[in-house]
C-alpha cells in the first residue's frame, strides 16, 4: 500500500511541479535562471520507491516533460519526443543504486544527484536545440541558466527530504517494513 501511495504522490507531485515552476518567475540575480522542480522530485522518488515504480515514474515524468517542452519551429522539431523518458530511466536507475543508503538514513546523496540531474537535463535540452539549429552559442547566460537551477535544486533537496519524511509519519506502516522513507 505504501508503495502505491508513494507512487501516486510522486506522480501528483511531478504534475504540480510543472505547474509551479511555470508560475515562478526567473531569478534576475542568477541571469534569468529558473527554478526547475521536476528533476528534483523525480530524484527523490527514484531513491525511495522500488524499481518498477521508478520505471513508471520515469515514463510519466519523461512523457510530461516532452509534452511540456515540445518545441516546433516551422516544420522542424527542435526538442524531440521520447528523449526525456530515456533520460529519466537512466537517472532513475542511478537513484535506485543510492536507495540502500537512503534506507539507512543517509540522505545527503540526494543533494548532488538532484543538482546533477537538473543541470544535465537542461544541458541536454540546450545541446538538442543547438544541434537542430546548427548554431552553437554558449555564453555566460547559457552557463547560468544550466548550472544555477542545479544549484537551486541542491538547496531545495534537503527541504524535500525532510518535508516528505515528516508527512510519511502520518501514513500507516506496512507490517515488516521500516519507516525509512
Amino acid at each position: 500500500m505504501k508503495t502505491g501511495v508513494g507512487l501516486a504522490a510522486l506522480l501528483l507531485g511531478v504534475f504540480a511541479a510543472f505547474l509551479l515552476q511555470e508560475a515562478i518567475p526567473a531569478v534576475h540575480a542568477l541571469h534569468g535562471a529558473r527554478m526547475i522542480f521536476v528533476p528534483l522530485i523525480f530524484c527523490y522518488g527514484s531513491m525511495v520507491l522500488p524499481f518498477p515504480a521508478t520505471l513508471i515514474a520515469a515514463c510519466y515524468t519523461g512523457f510530461l516533460s516532452d509534452l511540456m517542452y515540445l518545441n516546433v519551429v516551422g516544420a522542424r522539431v527542435e526538442i524531440a519526443l521520447g528523449w526525456s523518458i530515456v533520460f529519466f530511466v537512466i537517472f532513475g536507475s542511478i537513484g535506485q543504486g543510492l536507495q540502500p543508503a537512503m534506507k539507512r538514513g543517509v540522505w545527503w546523496p540526494l543533494v548532488p544527484l538532484s543538482a546533477l540531474v537538473t543541470s544535465a537535463y537542461l544541458a541536454l535540452q540546450f545541446a538538442m536545440i543547438s544541434l537542430r539549429r546548427d548554431d552553437f552559442i554558449f555564453d555566460e547566460n547559457g552557463v547560468w541558466r544550466i548550472l544555477a537551477p542545479g544549484f537551486l535544486a541542491a538547496l531545495f533537496s534537503p527541504l524535500l527530504h525532510f518535508g516528505t519524511g515528516w508527512l510519511a509519519q502520518f501514513l500507516p506502516s506496512e507490517p515488516g517494513r521500516s519507516r525509512a522513507y
